[in-house]
């Protein structure tokens, strides 16, 4: 689905505009979610998130891997609501196992999620376990944390400084579930065969190892490195192979 041309609102983070994206919802028809490629930051109106089909999940990770902020600037002490400038309070959540935050309109306007912590109340992101965090270790020694965007020295932390945010990075696995889900949705297509699913998941995560591999040219140029962003591209170009 392509992004609307008009803007609706201003995003609350960095007042930058936001854009419109229409994709699937749960049974049926679409919703509208706003997005700011600036900062990576989501509004959902009235709990839409949690009728995003498997589709309208991927689509965004689409868009927010194609937009290229120019600066990660923090999340400012107090967000306005955009639908009626109350002050949004930071909410605390719980998704199976997996702890999430994002921040909620006092009059039930919405919600306002920045991506790294959508990915986890979709379960798309995990903490990297010890083991891959000594491979990370030869090759990067500072990385930039996926809540807060401050720098994480490997060297000294196994959690964000700032923020107190574990090391996390996309989960492959997660991401073949979901293109998984993508095709059972399909109409009129043939279910696939296990040995195509095994092909899929390997494929999904040999491209987010090649986007991981890109690590040392980050590096060596003097850019801390951000996980996250290169799972979704890695997840970009499995959706849009060349």
């Amino acid at each position: 689905m392509q992004d609307a041309t008009a803007t609706t609102l201003d995003c609350p983070t960095c007042s930058a505009p936001m854009q419109s994206l229409s994709v699937e919802r749960k049974p049926i028809g679409s919703v509208l979610v706003e997005y700011c490629g600036d900062c990576r930051s989501l509004w959902f109106d009235a709990y839409e998130d949690l009728q995003l089909t498997a589709a309208a999940t991927l689509e965004l990770f689409r868009t927010i891997a194609k937009a290229k902020p120019e600066t990660r600037r923090p999340i400012p002490s107090s967000i306005p609501c955009p639908r009626c400038s109350t002050v949004l309070v930071l909410t605390y959540d719980l998704q199976r196992a997996t702890r999430f935050t994002y921040y909620r309109c006092q009059r039930g306007d919405g919600r306002l999620m920045p991506f790294a912590q959508f990915l986890r109340e979709k379960d798309f992101i995990r903490p990297l376990a010890p083991e891959d965090l000594e491979r990370l270790k030869a090759s990067v020694r500072t990385i930039r944390c996926s809540g807060c965007g401050a720098p994480v020295d490997l060297a000294t932390d196994t959690v964000c400084p700032y923020c107190r945010a574990p090391i996390e990075a996309l989960d492959p696995d997660a991401v073949q579930k979901a293109l998984q889900s993508l095709q059972q949705q399909k109409v009129a297509v043939e279910a696939p065969s296990d040995s195509d699913l095994g092909a899929q998941r390997v494929l999904a995560i040999a491209q987010v190892e090649k986007a991981y591999a890109q690590q040392r040219a980050d590096y060596n140029a003097g850019f801390a490195v951000d996980l996250i962003g290169w799972g979704l591209s890695a997840v970009s170009r499995l959706l849009d192979p060349p």
